[in-house]
């Protein structure tokens, strides 16, 4: 499994999620790193990028499937999709919600 960046998330410094290239992100509890607290699917190709909202409740994904993805922290199910042909590459995403 290669990792492509994580992101912390802002309310729990010791929480963090990882894009990676097997189409899914992982968030991760830094005191039990053995497993993750959740898989995030959806994407049908690498993430490229993730990054938390503000409020540390849910995240943004980019994706080399040129979809835009929004998970709650607790789900592993994106709540909300975009894709264009517009977005060639997506190589960094940025929560401003």
């Amino acid at each position: 499994m290669r990792t492509n960046t994580i992101c912390w998330n802002p309310m729990e410094a010791f929480v963090f999620t990882a894009a990676n290239e097997d189409y899914n992100l992982y968030t991760f509890d830094m005191r039990a790193l053995d497993t993750p607290v959740m898989v995030h699917m959806d994407h049908v190709s690498a993430v490229l990028d993730v990054d938390y909202s503000p409020t540390g409740k849910e995240f943004v994904s980019a994706s080399f499937d040129k979809s835009i993805r929004i998970f709650p922290v607790d789900k592993s199910r994106s709540r909300y999709v975009t894709t264009s042909k517009l977005f060639f590459l997506i190589l960094i995403i940025i929560y401003l919600f």
